[in-house]
């Protein structure tokens, strides 16, 4: 089965029309989206016209079998993670100041400082808050996690990035212990695909990219992290996983 992986769509209609059409063309029988449908920073993106998260929330949501949240997606429905790295979060949370919110986070989860107004519905929002956080699917006896970021950090909400391997033992124990062969995010906004895998050659550095658009997965138990669909700059790429070769295929567009 061929799984189209979307992520990072980032309120950018243009683009998320065009990756369903390019679905569409390379016969994906499902579709997944990773999060962060909506949520827009007009420093690092410029198609403030053309952007609706309503539209691109209606849209993922007619045509993705999968749907898990991003960061932006919870603070948009304002939904809290169920992880925060220890933080707590004020009751009064979403109706603070981004310096308000910084300071009592002291820089822990994000504080959305430069976040746009979005022209979400109280359906698109309801919508968002009923989506689990992960999604653990078996296609043809392969088992794998969806989730935005990498667990524990499940929706990317906290500033924690994943840099050492230690960081990733919580993982693979979470993935043992559900039996899963691969974990997709995506979250980091890179030009191209990161793996790590669990008997990984390095015995420091977590992730590492492979420049490749089409990526023979193999038996080992792996994480990887996947392009967006709206970068903030360079090459972004819809991703078609086959569960029974176990191809991963990267098919890069212009950023819109």
């Amino acid at each position: 089965m061929k799984i189209g992986i979307i992520t990072d769509i980032h309120e950018n209609v243009t683009m998320l029309e065009r990756v369903l059409r390019l679905a569409d063309s390379t016969r994906c029988d499902e579709l997944a989206c990773l999060g962060d449908i909506a949520g827009y920073d007009s420093r690092f993106y410029n198609y403030h016209f053309t952007r609706s998260a309503r539209r691109c929330v209606d849209m993922v949501r007619a045509s993705c079998r999968w749907v898990v949240p991003g960061n932006h997606d919870l603070f948009a429905s304002r939904r809290y993670p169920a992880w925060s790295n220890g933080f707590v979060y004020p009751e009064t949370w979403f109706s603070l100041s981004p310096a308000e919110r910084r300071n009592i986070s002291a820089g822990r989860v994000w504080s959305f400082d430069s976040e746009d107004p979005n022209d979400l519905g109280e359906e698109q929002k309801e919508y968002l808050n009923s989506i689990p956080e992960y999604e653990i699917v078996s296609l043809n006896g392969l088992k794998m996690l969806f989730s935005h970021y990498i667990f524990p950090d499940l929706t990317g909400s906290t500033t924690r990035h994943v840099e050492r391997k230690h960081h990733l033992d919580d993982l693979w124990r979470f993935m043992d212990t559900h039996n899963v062969k691969f974990s997709l995010s995506g979250h980091s906004h890179k030009s191209h695909a990161y793996f790590s895998n669990r008997g990984s050659f390095s015995f420091v550095r977590a992730i590492h990219s492979v420049p490749n658009d089409t990526i023979h997965l193999g038996d080992d138990m792996t994480m990887i992290l996947l392009p967006p669909v709206t970068g903030g700059k360079g090459r972004t790429a819809f991703s078609v996983i086959d569960s029974e070769t176990r191809m991963l295929r990267l098919f890069h567009e212009k950023m819109i």
